[in-house]
């Protein structure tokens, strides 16, 4: 059999067809990951069809107002800065201020430094701090998986109604269904129990309705129903 009739290889070759077609990385895209590698950074940043799909629907919904947890260099803050459009605006947090400065140079280098504001410093306390400005019109969580239900906490208080949660790499980098038993890796047994206690409690939070978007990574969204 033809690798290319699989159900693997069918699914290697949609893939192909769908970023030669949509091409969701353009330039000013393509250098923020080329920048990142000449600062040693991890090479961490959204799916770019996972991105460009959490674009879309921040401009299908007008959101002007939203917040996002793990900045690395800025990536996935314009995707969200270029959606929100004139007017709006985004709170990234970043933990790592060599990070923040590379993302901030992003900004700047993609006109939408008067778009975003970088906060440093420990997410979930920085969180805290803008519940002042709230509520918001979406979170986009990519940061340390274990602590996804503590972002989690905050986003369900402070996202306004018709307002969305995004969570990225939700399948766990292929490991999310495993029982947590058969997880010997401390830190990976961390993070999958933080994306498993996200998802679940997203997918029965009777205030939200959610979905996962079944890409290679998975990116978990939901929206605020009351």
């Amino acid at each position: 059999m033809d690798d290319k009739t699989s159900p693997v290889g069918r699914l290697l070759e949609l893939e192909d067809y769908s970023q030669r077609t949509f091409r969701p990385a353009d330039a000013v895209l393509q250098e923020v990951v080329q920048r990142a590698s000449r600062h040693n950074m991890p090479s961490q940043h959204v799916d770019r069809l996972d991105g460009l799909t959490m674009e879309v629907i921040i401009r299908m919904a007008g959101y002007k107002k939203m917040v996002e947890v793990g900045a690395l260099a800025g990536y996935s803050g314009i995707l969200i800065a270029r959606a929100l459009g004139p007017g709006g605006h985004l709170h990234s947090v970043e933990y790592n201020p060599d990070f923040a400065e590379v993302a901030m140079e992003s900004f700047r280098k993609a006109g939408l430094d008067d778009r975003v504001t970088v906060h440093v410093g420990r997410a979930a306390e920085v969180l805290e701090q803008l519940t002042e400005l709230g509520p918001f019109d979406g979170i986009f969580i990519d940061a340390d998986k274990d602590n996804y239900p503590v972002y989690l906490d905050w986003a369900e208080k402070n996202i306004r109604v018709g307002g969305a949660i995004f969570g990225d790499n939700a399948f766990g980098f292929g490991h999310v269904w495993r029982n947590l038993d058969t997880i010997h890796d401390h830190h990976l047994k961390s993070a999958i129990a933080g994306l498993q206690t996200f998802n679940a409690r997203l997918a029965n939070n009777p205030n939200f309705r959610a979905t996962i978007l079944p890409t290679d990574q998975g990116l978990t969204m939901a929206v605020r129903l009351k």
